[in-house]
């Protein structure tokens, strides 16, 4: 018999690393200021999409529409988050991604690409323009994510920055939902519908 496979879909790879994290934020009795601990089934699942995708040859691909649903996500819930202020957002992200490429000491660190791709969607939100997403965008999103994933590395380096964006974005939905497994539950149930 032939084994069938399916390849998980980036976006639906975003939603699930995004509601795994939210939920490891909303834990009853956690701290806001500590960090959840770690999750081996997120990195495990993350993994095992990356390891999908380079099997079925379309890793590159596959993975920086995944960073793009990532990051479109992260930006929309910060943007909710800031009250839909493009001003309060555009400060958000510039003291944000100074304090992220201040602590980054990895010699190949994933935060600062991600920032960088943040401030790309950035510039679709709100009235800035009609659309989050767009032909344009991922271009814009594939030259600094394509330099960053290095040859050899590239699984390694996809999960760093899927990583990244899930966590950033799993502790913005969690706040948002307001540590409420049940509405993160929800939000990301409309979501993948």
């Amino acid at each position: 018999m032939t084994e069938i496979t399916i390849r998980p879909e980036p976006r639906t790879t975003a939603l699930t690393l995004i509601r795994m994290t939210a939920l490891d934020h909303a834990v009853p009795g956690r701290r806001d200021d500590e960090p959840p601990p770690p999750n081996r089934e997120i990195y495990d699942g993350l993994t095992s999409a990356l390891e999908s995708w380079r099997a079925a040859g379309t890793l590159r691909e596959d993975s920086l529409l995944l960073v793009e649903w990532l990051a479109v996500e992260l930006c929309g819930y910060l943007y909710e988050h800031l009250g839909q202020d493009n001003g309060r957002f555009d400060r958000w992200l510039r003291d944000f991604g100074d304090e992220v490429c201040q602590s980054q000491t990895h010699p190949h660190p994933a935060g600062p690409t991600a920032v960088e791709i943040m401030s790309v969607v950035a510039d679709g939100l709100g009235a800035r323009s009609g659309s989050l997403t767009s032909t344009r965008q991922l271009v814009r999103i594939g030259v600094p994510y394509l330099h960053y994933v290095r040859p050899g590395h590239d699984v390694e380096d996809a999960r760093e920055i899927a990583l990244t964006f899930a966590l950033w974005a799993g502790q913005q939905l969690a706040e948002l939902m307001h540590h409420d497994p049940a509405r993160v539950h929800g939000y990301v149930d409309s979501r993948l519908h």
